[in-house]
């Protein structure tokens, strides 16, 4: 067993007594050793004072198993006989125990493979279709525009990248999944590779382009094979991105139970200065511009989250997009041409398509702050939703349409922060004042001149 340098610091034992499971089993030998035939659950374990000392040893007294540990959050994942999950909850030291639920993508995301877009010879790429660009990525104007995303990275939490698609360059990556090792984040089912094309596809005159086409991808698969995965392997790439200074945190995935855990990991990554953004789900609307709707997934929900819906191309709400009170931004979503994997291109449809338009235009504006590093989040999600264009006119569509060449019209100040006369920000509020406070001194000026005329 290896131990965090944080837990080494901390010292076994630290604020968990596993003496409490003596009324449980007669000897520790007997408590490391499941029942026969006993199921096994998947579980968050909060400690008390997030002391994870001795948590370790509680979940191998149990006959559990430890399977994943964070730098930057104070609980672990691990896997416990079910009928031991009482004695977990109750041994002294611990907060609070959830189930690691399940997370993914729609078990329907089907793309359509475009045969004028199919190359000769896939792994040569001198012979793929010339680039062309995506209805969407025209929609929102970043066809239109300078910026490219250059020093920006992203990290597209999904089921991998294909490394040596033609039209992808990635960076690097992790793999938390149970599909390969920690170093294999290559992409065998798709959705991955589909949505990083939509963020940053090379422009390099092959195939498709992305929205920043110079933004360094990271392939963080939390998803595996089969586009399933568990909000501790989420957590895992929210905390690799967060130790990699990965600015941008993108997700086309979602579950649906809420989490303490989740919610711990995006709001700490919101606050190290990380944007975070997700596909609000496909689970469809009433297609009545009705606001009382609230079928969107999680961690859509989460107000530290930008959650994005999606368009079709005669402008309408998705019929698929989930809708509710959350959503901020709208984006196109549907037959969306993208990169797909074995070096291929396919036309694909979800919210999961949508985000990766407003994260690559999230890219586009964090390039224009004097920022390396996290830091300016707040300020570029507030760039995005105050430029965005209404479109359907409810509530449907949060702020509304993502608008990159809106969005990049502002000047960066020195304080990391776009201005461009815009009500909201405290630089324009001051500048509004010290405006007033000036035009009431000339004001003043100019009427003691006027009462010195009439005496002169």
């Amino acid at each position: 067993m290896t131990l965090s340098r944080r837990q080494l610091l901390q010292g076994v034992g630290a604020g968990v007594s596993i003496g409490v499971l003596g009324n449980t089993a007669s000897t520790p030998a007997a408590a490391s050793t499941p029942p026969s035939g006993d199921d096994t659950q998947r579980v968050l374990v909060h400690p008390d004072n997030g002391l994870l000392g001795g948590l370790i040893d509680v979940i191998e007294q149990l006959g559990g198993t430890t399977l994943l540990e964070f730098e930057h959050f104070e609980f672990i994942a691990a896997e416990v006989p079910e009928s031991r999950l009482d004695d977990l909850i109750g041994a002294s030291g611990i907060a609070h125990v959830e189930d690691d639920e399940e997370t993914g993508i729609p078990d329907d995301w089907s793309p359509n493979l475009l045969e004028f877009l199919l190359p000769p010879d896939r792994s040569d790429c001198s012979t793929h279709p010339d680039q062309q660009a995506s209805w969407g990525l025209e929609r929102i104007g970043a066809d239109e525009v300078d910026a490219d995303g250059a020093d920006v990275d992203i990290g597209v939490l999904d089921t991998g990248i294909q490394t040596d698609h033609c039209s992808l360059e990635v960076a690097d990556g992790q793999n938390f999944t149970a599909d390969g090792l920690a170093g294999d984040y290559e992409d065998r089912h798709g959705h991955g590779t589909h949505v990083a094309g939509i963020a940053g596809a090379l422009e390099n005159d092959l195939g498709v382009v992305g929205t920043a086409p110079n933004a360094a991808l990271h392939a963080v698969k939390v998803l595996d094979d089969e586009g399933r995965g568990r909000y501790s392997e989420l957590i895992a790439g929210i905390d690799w991105c967060m130790s990699n200074d990965v600015e941008i945190i993108s997700m086309s995935l979602g579950g649906e139970e809420e989490s303490r855990a989740v919610d711990d990991a995006v709001e700490a990554a919101h606050d190290a200065g990380h944007l975070l953004l997700t596909a609000a789900g496909n689970a469809g609307n009433a297609e009545n511009g009705a606001c009382s709707e609230e079928t969107m997934s999680y961690p859509a929900t989460h107000e530290k989250v930008l959650a994005v819906a999606a368009m079709d191309e005669d402008e309408t709400l998705a019929s698929y997009s989930s809708v509710g009170e959350a959503i901020d931004l709208l984006a196109p979503g549907t037959d969306i041409v993208s990169s797909v994997v074995d070096n291929e291109y396919a036309e694909a449809s979800g919210t999961s398509m949508a985000c990766p338009f407003v994260t690559g235009v999230a890219a586009l504006v964090w390039g224009q702050q004097d920022a390396d590093g996290p830091g300016p989040n707040e300020a570029v999600r507030e760039r995005l939703t105050e430029t965005a264009e209404p479109v359907l006119e409810t509530c449907e569509e949060g702020h509304g349409l993502v608008d990159a060449r809106a969005a990049l019209e502002g000047e960066t100040d020195g304080d990391n922060s776009l201005e461009d006369g815009r009500e909201g920000s405290d630089l324009t509020e001051s500048g509004r004042l010290g405006s007033a406070l000036e035009w009431v001194s000339d004001a003043i000026t100019g009427l003691l001149e006027w009462i010195r005329g009439l005496f002169t």
